[in-house]
Formats: structure tokens, C-alpha cells, sequence
């Protein structure tokens, strides 16, 4: 049960709660599109992989009930940014330099930014669930959130 009641704005219940703060509730929906738009450098299959993999971490019951990360990544791209987001999770205190740096063997800088961005937006959005007490997402929830998945543009 949300810790928190929910006002009218938003789609999601945590975007209910951040609704009693509507100018908050407008950037954090600009920079969610923006990191999703057609501007993406990242794949929008690799940022759910990552999505899914923080997911396990954060304690946000919605998050999690979204679906879990696949078994095998299917290319190195997704299986170094899925590790790195689980390194992160695990204590994003412990990052080296030498982790950060074989992000540039699979990706460019612009992706390597958007990657850190993804990662630290994604976090931040499911602690703020687990914060709040979400629940796991509807099935008609869960297929809202896989169109718009899928609707992505791809780099």
C-alpha cells in the first residue's frame, strides 16, 4: 500500500505521488522522454535490461514486477552495461576508474554519459518507489509499460 496518497496527475501510482508536486512531476517526466527519445545513443532493449537489473536491487516492488532481466545478453554492448548497472547497485562506491574505463570498449562517450544518466535515473526513480511503498504494476500497467517500450525509437 502506498505510503503516500495519491493525487490526480500522473500515470503511474509513484507519478500520483509526485503529482502533489506538479512542477517536480513535469522535469522528471521531461528528462524520462528525453532519455527515451529519438536523441537516445543506448538501444531502449539495453536500457531495459538495465532497468530490470536495478530493478532487482532497489526494493521497488512496481520496478521489480515489470520483469526480470534476461539470462544471457545478446550482445556485448547489453551484457557489459547490464554488468555495470549491477556493480552499481551492488555499491556504486566501489566504481573504479578501470570499470569506468572498459565502457569504452563497447561505447562511444555520448553513450558512455547517456549510460551513467540511465543508470542514475532509473536507481533514483525506483528508490523513490521503494520509498513510497508501490505495489507491483496491474497487467494492464504492465502492458502500458512494454508498448511504450516498445514504441522507442532505436539508435
Amino acid at each position: 500500500m502506498l505510503r503516500i496518497p495519491p493525487s490526480e496527475l500522473g500515470d503511474t501510482s509513484a507519478d500520483r505521488v509526485m503529482g502533489h508536486r506538479p512542477e517536480l512531476l513535469a522535469v522528471w517526466d521531461a528528462l524520462k522522454h528525453a532519455l527515451g527519445g529519438s536523441s537516445s545513443t543506448l538501444s531502449p532493449e539495453l536500457k531495459e535490461q538495465v532497468r530490470r537489473t536495478l530493478a532487482l536491487r532497489t526494493g521497488c516492488e512496481f520496478c521489480a514486477s515489470l520483469g526480470r532481466p534476461a539470462a544471457e545478453q545478446p550482445d556485448p554492448k547489453s551484457s557489459l552495461a547490464v554488468a555495470f548497472a549491477e556493480a552499481v547497485a551492488t555499491d556504486h562506491t566501489a566504481i573504479s576508474d578501470a570499470q569506468v574505463k572498459v565502457l569504452f570498449e563497447e561505447f562511444t562517450i555520448p553513450q558512455v554519459v547517456e549510460l551513467l544518466i540511465w543508470i542514475a535515473f532509473e536507481y533514483a526513480g525506483q528508490m523513490f518507489g521503494a520509498l513510497i511503498g508501490d505495489q507491483p504494476a496491474t497487467a494492464d500497467e504492465r502492458a502500458a509499460f512494454e508498448a511504450s517500450v516498445a514504441a522507442q525509437p532505436r539508435p
